[in-house]
This record gives C-alpha cells, structure tokens and sequence, in this order.
C-alpha cells in the first residue's frame, strides 16, 4: 500500500482525525489519544493522569463497567489504555466492519464517565495495589529512582502512578475539572489504521464523540540542567539492578538519527557490543541493553542491566569499557552498516502491522505535528553517515557525564567513585 493514503482533518470542534486506509486489511486499529501526560500534571496532585484513565473505564452515562469491558470483546475485539510521560491513549483493535461500534465505544468513556464516588473511592484501592505491585518490582523501582535522578523535581522525574498517599487524596472535584481540561477537543486526536475509510472515519468521530470544554492546563516546562552523580540503594532482592544513562536531545533534534543507529550498535540487539561483551564474553547478565528516549524539549541515552551482587563493578567496568571505547574511535564500518539494515528491518516489519501504523500516525501529530511516511523514516536512517555517528559518539558516550543508579546488594559494599567515577559528585541512599 501506499503512504500516500494518509489523510487528516481537523474537526470544526478543533479534534484532530488521521487516517491511513489499508485496503488489503479485515481489520482495523483506532486510537485516541490526549496531547498530555503524567509529566504535564500538577504535583500536589501526583497520578492524577493515571487515575483518570482508570475511570473511563468505570461507567458512563450509556454503561457500567461490564458492559464496557463486554462491548468489543463480545465482537472478538480488544479495548485498552496507557498513561505515558507526554500522552494518554485509548486504543482498540477490531473487525473493519465493527468500526461504528468502536468509535462508540471510545466516545462514550472519553465523553461521558460519570466518576461516581462509589467507583472512585473503589478504583482508589486498585491503583493503590497496582502501586503496591509496582513497588515490589525492583527493576521498576530503579528505573523511578533514576528517572528522579535524571530529571529532578520535574514531572519526567516523578512516578506515573503517583503515590499512595497522593492518590487517595484525589477528589471527585479533582477529577472532574482535569478531565474538562485536559480531554477538550483541540487536545484530542483520533488516529485509526486499517479496513477503514477516511470521510467515514470523520463522521462517525464527530456524530459520537462531545469532549468537555474547560479551561486548557499549561503543558510542563522544559527540565532542569543535570548533574550527574552515584547513588546506591542497598536493599535485599537477589539481583544487583543498575541504570546509567545521560541527557540525549528532543525528537526534532538533528542529532536524532545519527543516535537512533548509535544506541542499535552500541546495545539495541543480541549483536549489539553492550549485549556481547556483558553477556557473551563475560556472562554477568542475562538482560542489557541501551535505549534511547526523546520528549517534545529533551530526551535521554541509557543503559540498563540486572547483574549478580559479587559481579557488579565487572559488569559497570565493562559497560565504561565499551562506552569509552565508542566515545574515543567510534564504530566499525561494518557495525555501522549493519545497525543501519537492522534498523530499516524494524521500520519496515513494524508497520506492517495496523496497531503500529496507527500508533505512529498520533505519536507523529502529537510530537511533531506532521506525518513522516514509512519510505521517508528508512530514508532518514539511510541517509546517516559514518561521520555523523562517530561525531555523535565522540559528544555523548562520555562515561564521566553519565549518572548511575543502582538499587540491590553488593557484595563489597556500596558503588561509588572508584567504581564510576564522575565529573560531578557521589551519593548514596
């Protein structure tokens, strides 16, 4: 198929409606999505974003929470959420011909949820054992613990599901006046991908959907400068769990690409150098890997990895080993290449898939306000130079830049200066 099938209209209500038609296609994948996130809300009211996409679900003035939960899953069909850092989706997967049922659906919780108290003060309890069961998780306490030391008192730093304490706090008021001004219509964009057509899409979006009209929120400011430093929390869990990372460059950045296939050489795979040396050659971890993050005004290159408590400062030594290694001489030529195939591969395979072109369809209008065709994304990786990521080695791969967070036992007691030195200070928890 065609990119060229792409279409997008604004609504006369200001909701934004993309589409990318596939013919070929019995099914269909539709999103909305909110142009905010868990970093964009007020602290004093910490999850606030999280909670509210839980009560969507919870009844409506048309349905209870059965008959939402029943609606597209007694069409085989699938009905999901997510809260993330800088937007807030509800997506669905179903036949093209349940299209209407879909936006339905979707309209109905985004448009009518009653947040009854009842469900509320009931909803409370879940979101304070999913919080429960998140902090059991060491793997994602750490990467929170980090995210606070990477970004600060920013809203990038703080958890998105809030706190115990903060979200039994919430009111029914609360929720009311951020749904009506957070969930307005310019703020709204509906992406659908699949069996579909366009005009249709369009109508069915405006005859069902009747978003809220209070006063828009300010999004959040651009973060603090970082200070790299150490910090270690001793606790008892059997695994040493261990994040590094440093600032990287928001997604219109020119330094996005280059980046993109940097982090697929240096640990984006089984062939990656991180994945060979940490785990092939020396056997300290069964999972590390780099990843990269890019907001609308920052972003962030890390590493993450969960090593045994006798073996920690081998794994870090070796981790500042490769990223030295990269900073000083860049990459082989051929790893070059390679990353740059894997990454087309990716590209190419992924979108053969209805849910991921719709997703990319919203993530592209929400952060950055256009649409990049397929061809042009494997376009953009091709056209990096070998100088481009060496360059961008040489800038970001500087181990003394990096922060560290570790949270587990080790064995010689806590990490600190000798085990990754830095150009700020140490810290410990």
């Amino acid at each position: 198929m065609s990119d060229l099938q792409f279409q997008k209209t604004v609504l006369p209500s200001g909701m934004t409606v993309l589409s990318e038609p596939m013919p070929d296609r019995r099914s269909i994948a539709f999103g909305a999505f909110v142009r905010s996130g868990a970093r964009d809300e007020p602290s004093e009211r910490l999850g606030i974003t999280h909670f509210v996409e839980h009560m969507m679900f919870k009844g409506t003035e048309r349905r209870d929470a059965r008959a939402i939960a029943h609606s597209l899953e007694s069409l085989g069909g699938h009905l999901d959420a997510f809260t993330a850092r800088e937007q807030v989706c509800y997506y669905a997967r179903a036949l093209g011909d349940h299209l209407p049922e879909v936006v339905d659906v979707v309209a109905d919780i985004l448009s009518r949820s009653r947040f009854a108290p009842n469900d509320i003060e009931r909803e409370k309890s879940v979101v304070c054992e999913e919080i429960l069961a998140y902090d059991d998780n060491p793997e994602e306490r750490v990467q929170d613990q980090h995210a606070r030391h990477l970004w600060g008192e920013h809203g990038l730093g703080r958890p998105i599901l809030g706190s115990a304490e903060t979200v039994r706090a919430l009111t029914r008021e609360d929720l009311v006046t951020f749904h009506a001004r957070r969930y307005r219509a310019d703020q709204l964009v509906i992406s659908g991908a699949g069996g579909l057509d366009h005009d249709r899409l369009c109508a069915l979006v405006e005859q069902h959907f009747a978003p809220p009209g209070g006063d828009a929120l300010a999004l959040s400011r651009v973060p603090p400068p970082f200070i790299p430093a150490a910090r270690h929390a001793i606790e008892d869990v059997q695994q040493l769990y261990v994040v590094l990372s440093t600032r990287g460059v928001p997604d219109d950045h020119p330094d996005r690409d280059p980046l993109v296939v940097l982090n697929t050489l240096f640990g984006g795979g089984m062939s990656s150098r991180l994945f060979q040396s940490v785990r092939e050659e020396a056997g300290l971890a069964y999972s590390v890997y780099s990843a990269l993050e890019f907001h609308r005004d920052c972003g962030a290159l890390g590493v993450h990895m969960g090593v045994s408590p006798a073996r920690g400062r081998e794994a870090l030594a070796r981790v500042r080993t490769e990223l030295s290694k990269l900073a000083e001489a860049g990459p082989e030529f051929a790893e070059f290449e390679a990353a740059k195939s894997q990454i087309r591969g990716s590209i190419l395979l992924d979108h053969e898939s209805v849910s991921s072109r719709m997703f990319h369809l919203a993530g592209e209008e929400i952060l950055r306000g256009r649409y990049t065709p397929t061809d042009e994304l494997v376009e953009r990786v091709l056209a990096v130079t070998f100088e481009q990521v060496r360059d961008v080695a040489r800038r970001y791969l500087i181990p003394e830049s990096w922060a560290l967070t570790a949270l587990g036992p080790a064995t010689h007691g806590e990490l600190g200066a000798s085990d990754w030195p830095i150009a700020a200070r140490v810290e410990s928890s």
